[in-house]
């Protein structure tokens, strides 16, 4: 957040010109934590949303996500599928502002979890289908072989990594959490 230590001097001095600096520095650091853009600090990650709800049948997941968080404007949410239940490789659905995914997928046994982020915070931690993990069997005929999964967001080296939302790279303000 913006700090100017040298108003204080000017209140006496000028208090006009004090209210005025005083009402500019309260607008740059309301934008900034909307934004979520504050240099100075990381932006929190959101909650974690409440639940992730899928069904499936005839290649088809239907995906819900349950957030009643109070949330400001701006939150992005994620799901993310895989074949295991450690989301070793997970395949990256990048879903916006809805909490809705309808997918046509084929027939195949997937794993399923959702988060959420905002641009310039950490992702929420993710919340699975199940605990543990349940897996979901998409029946009907099968579609192609999935590609590798390549992730999601900036990250280092190329690496391929879930749980990432937007990303953080070495040159980011934000340190990357070790643990999902």
């Amino acid at each position: 957040m913006l700090t100017v230590a040298q108003l204080a001097p000017l209140k006496d001095r000028d208090p006009y010109l004090y209210e005025t600096l005083t009402r500019m520095v309260s607008a740059v650091n309301a934008t900034s934590q909307r934004a979520g853009v504050d240099p100075s600090v990381p932006a929190p990650a959101p909650s974690p949303i409440a639940s992730i709800s899928v069904q499936a049948a005839n290649g088809w997941f239907d995906i819900s996500i349950a957030d009643p968080s109070d949330a400001r404007p701006g939150l992005f949410y994620f799901a993310e599928s895989d074949v295991t239940p450690a989301f070793s490789a997970p395949r990256v659905y990048f879903l916006g502002a809805s909490r809705n995914l309808y997918v046509q997928l084929g027939n195949q046994t997937l794993y399923w979890r959702a988060y959420s982020q905002y641009i310039g915070s950490l992702p929420s931690t993710p919340v699975t289908f199940g605990t543990p993990p349940t897996a979901l069997i998409g029946g009907g005929t099968s579609g192609p072989t999935p590609q590798p999964s390549q992730g999601s967001g900036a990250l280092p080296n190329g690496q391929v990594r879930g749980g990432n939302g937007f990303g953080a790279n070495p040159g980011s303000r934000i340190p990357r959490q070790t643990t999902l």
